[in-house]
């Protein structure tokens, strides 16, 4: 039985210490996988792949976090900002996350 209580405290403090940017953020969960003490992937977003238009313009908006502080915005439209695009041809996305204390969330998008 204290075996199962510390594992739901250790499981609790883990949710307690996610953000909007830890784990692949609210938008991104169901298309990258969750890792266990580190997480390093990107995955792209090909069902927003819009074939009239050149991917010949990128554009990387980030948000960072450190246990309960995140910053930054990695929104589409950042990143859209940040490399000039008016038209979007597809968006990737790119997490780094150790173990919900130190997370990254890269939004990345291809366009004209």
């Amino acid at each position: 039985m204290r075996k199962l209580m510390v594992a739901a405290a250790i499981a609790a403090l883990g949710l307690a210490l996610t953000g909007c940017v830890s784990a692949g953020g609210p938008s991104i969960t169901s298309a990258i996988g969750i890792g266990g003490v580190i997480d390093d992937n990107g995955s792209p977003a090909s069902f927003n792949v819009d074939n009239s238009v050149k991917p010949i313009k990128c554009g990387e908006a980030t948000s960072k976090g450190i246990v309960l502080y995140v910053s930054g915005d990695s929104s589409i439209k950042a990143a859209m900002d940040a490399g000039g695009i008016t038209k979007i041809h597809h968006i990737d996305y790119r997490v780094f996350n150790i173990f919900n204390l130190y997370s990254k969330a890269t939004t990345i998008v291809w366009g004209e």
